[in-house]
């Protein structure tokens, strides 16, 4: 796909004319019917200043450059690598200040990159050892009936929920490995009307994951944190999700459920 093939794609997804960002990028409309229609060919700097405009993320922002025949403007260094050492101790610092409850760190994807002790103790406790061989997603543990399905009680409505977050993510940054997940995800029987939402049994102002674990009734809701100012396509991708109880009973569950695994937190 062309550069200006790339431009127009992410211009449509944020329903933005080519009025509106010639206008916010100080460019004619004309040169931006030009530049998507291949009648000319913009420089790198045109390509990062309507890129700007667009707010794309890094990925996006290098996948355009290098349509044009640039290279890129922002490194994509893997999570282990020694350049990201000072980033993987920040989130270090990060997975262990959550505990005694979950916590851990995903890619764009939604794959698991860390989690703290107490996630990984959650994971062997519930996740069959061969389902933890390899990479994990959050999501796909979800929908698995070997993994968290059975156990979720809010199950349909948190599945659904999760649907719809995903394709609106699609929409707004077309993206294969997302698109190949959401496939996944539909392949593994969703809620019947999960593009409906309801979310009329809600109570409270979060969305929560429940469980029933051993016949205790556990409640939680979770944040997303991410780097504001990475200049690395990975590290901007990075998501650390930290799980906070609802309710006294969880509380008291993930305080005895680290004791029981040796995990003693600050």
């Amino acid at each position: 796909m062309s550069a200006g093939q790339l431009l127009a794609e992410y211009r449509r997804a944020r329903r933005m004319s080519q009025l509106d960002l010639g206008l916010q990028a100080n460019v004619s409309t004309r040169h931006v019917s030009f530049v998507e229609t291949g009648r000319a060919s913009p420089s790198r700097d045109m390509l990062m200043r309507l890129a700007d405009v667009l707010d794309l993320p890094h990925r996006e922002t290098n996948m355009l450059l290098t349509a044009g025949g640039f290279t890129p403007a922002y490194s994509d260094a893997d999570l282990s690598s020694p350049e990201m050492k000072t980033i993987r101790d920040a989130l270090m610092v990060m997975l262990r200040n959550q505990e005694p409850f979950p916590a851990t760190v995903v890619d764009g994807s939604w794959n698991i990159l860390m989690g703290n002790r107490v996630h990984s103790a959650l994971l062997d406790a519930i996740v069959p050892e061969q389902k933890r061989q390899g990479r994990l997603n959050v999501l796909e543990l979800l929908f698995d009936p070997q993994a968290f399905r059975p156990l979720v009680t809010n199950w349909e409505m948190l599945a659904s929920w999760m649907l719809r977050r995903l394709r609106r993510q699609l929409t707004a940054f077309p993206d294969e490995s997302m698109r190949r997940l959401l496939s996944r995800l539909l392949a593994m029987d969703p809620p019947a009307n999960w593009q409906q939402p309801n979310e009329d049994g809600i109570e409270g102002p979060m969305i929560t994951f429940d469980m029933a674990i051993g016949g205790q009734r556990l409640s939680l809701f979770s944040t997303l944190s991410r780097f504001g100012t990475a200049l690395d396509v990975g590290a901007q991708e990075l998501l650390v999700e930290s799980y906070f109880p609802v309710d006294d009973a969880t509380r008291r569950f993930f305080h005895g459920f680290a004791k029981s695994n040796g995990i003693e937190c600050a």
